[in-house]
C-alpha cells in the first residue's frame, strides 16, 4: 500500500467518523446547541485535525449531504439517472429521522441556500429567467417537497416519488 492509499484511508476514516458524530449529535440535540467542541469529541479527533477537514459545524452539515443533494440538482435540471434518485429518496426515508431534523426549519435556509448554488452551477447561461431565481425556486421547491413527503403529508411511494421530481 502507498503512502498516498493510506493518507487516503485515513482521511477517509476521519470525515466518517466526524459525520457519524455529527449526526449523532444532531438527532440528540437542537442544530445550534451543538457546538465544534462537542463534534470533535464524539468524533474523537484532535482540534487541528477537526479544522484540516472542515471549517465548522455548517461546512460538516454541507460536506455531509453535498453528494444527495448533487443527485438532487440533477433532478432540477432535468438531467438525473432515475436510479440515483430513487437511492437518494430511498435513503431520506431510511433515515427519515435524521432527515427530518435536517430538513426541518432550524436548517432549511442552509440547505435550500446549499442546493440552489449546486443548481444555479448546473443550469449554465441558457434560461430566459435570472439563473438564481431559477436556482431558488426549483431548490425550495424540491425541498418543501421532500420535507412534506417525509413528514407524511402526501402518500407516495419511494419510486412514484422519484419520478415526480425527475420531471
Amino acid at each position: 500500500m502507498t503512502a498516498r492509499e493510506t493518507d487516503d484511508r485515513r482521511v477517509r476514516r476521519t470525515r466518517r467518523a466526524i459525520f457519524d458524530a455529527f449526526r449523532e449529535l444532531v438527532l440528540s440535540r437542537r442544530y445550534d446547541e451543538i457546538r465544534v467542541g462537542d463534534i470533535i469529541e464524539a468524533a474523537d479527533v484532535g482540534k487541528s485535525t477537526f479544522y484540516e477537514h472542515f471549517t465548522n459545524k455548517d461546512d460538516v452539515l454541507l460536506s455531509s449531504i453535498e453528494p444527495l443533494f448533487e443527485v438532487l440538482a440533477e433532478a432540477a435540471t432535468g438531467d438525473v439517472v432515475r436510479e440515483r434518485l430513487f437511492f437518494v429518496l430511498s435513503h431520506f426515508w431510511d433515515q427519515r429521522t435524521v432527515a427530518r431534523v435536517i430538513f426541518g426549519p432550524d436548517l432549511y435556509f442552509k440547505l435550500s441556500r446549499k442546493l440552489a448554488d449546486m443548481i444555479e452551477f448546473r443550469l449554465g447561461e441558457n434560461n430566459d429567467a435570472p439563473q438564481r431565481l431559477v436556482a431558488i425556486e426549483r431548490a425550495n421547491a424540491q425541498l418543501s417537497a421532500i420535507r412534506a413527503w417525509l413528514a407524511g403529508e402526501f402518500q407516495y411511494d419511494v419510486e412514484s416519488f422519484a419520478e415526480y421530481l425527475a420531471k
